[in-house]
């Protein structure tokens, strides 16, 4: 039973596909034969294909962002002025107003035919005389060092011939020949100055010399 089950079932498969087979050649051939009869040719064309390039829409570009420079600012210049002074230094001066002078007229001055006689002032003699008055004496030290030189003692006399005051003019180099000759000349007596016939004070030089001989 079982075997025979299977053989109807196969020949059921196969007489379908025969009959499937013989369709499918029969649609064909009606086909070529109504292609044939009829004269309908088939042409297959490649239709090129239109493109058409759309372009993009523009990008929105954002706006640049501003930027704000800072201006400096503008200072006037710094002018320093002179400090003026304290007031405590300055002075105030007064101008004073002189009264006015009155100008007086010029009268007219007698001129008498015989000119007086001009007196003139004598003018001082210094011719004052020494006198007889003592030498120096002359400093042992110094002879014995050898020291010599000239001293010029200037000698203020009063009007009775006596020394009022003496200092050295000139040095002679050496202070111990200095010293001997103030001493010295401090006691002399002097002629006094004369103007006319009065006696006056005056000043004269005096030169004290101090030589070794030998």
């Amino acid at each position: 039973m079982t075997t025979h089950a299977a053989e109807y079932t196969f020949g059921d498969a196969t007489s379908r596909a025969t009959a499937l087979s013989i369709i499918i050649a029969a649609h064909v051939l009606g086909v070529a034969a109504i292609i044939s009869m009829g004269g309908i040719s088939v042409v297959v064309k490649a239709v090129p294909l239109l493109v058409s390039l759309v372009p993009d829409p523009p990008v929105a570009r954002p706006p640049l962002p501003t930027r704000t420079v800072p201006l400096p600012e503008m200072r006037p210049p710094d002018i320093k002025l002179p400090t003026p002074p304290p007031l405590e230094n300055l002075y105030m001066v007064k101008v004073e107003e002189r009264p006015t002078v009155p100008v007086l007229e010029k009268t007219p001055v007698a001129v008498s035919e015989k000119p007086e006689p001009v007196v003139t002032a004598e003018p001082p003699r210094f011719d004052m005389a020494y006198l007889n008055n003592p030498a120096p004496s002359y400093p042992s030290l110094s002879r014995r060092s050898r020291e010599q030189g000239q001293v010029m003692l200037r000698v203020r006399v009063d009007p009775a011939g006596r020394v009022e005051s003496i200092e050295v003019h000139k040095t002679s180099g050496f202070p111990r020949l200095d010293d001997a000759a103030l001493a010295a000349v401090r006691r002399w007596k002097f002629q006094p100055a004369r103007q006319g016939t009065q006696a006056i004070a005056g000043w004269a030089l005096v030169p004290i010399h101090f030589q070794l001989e030998g």
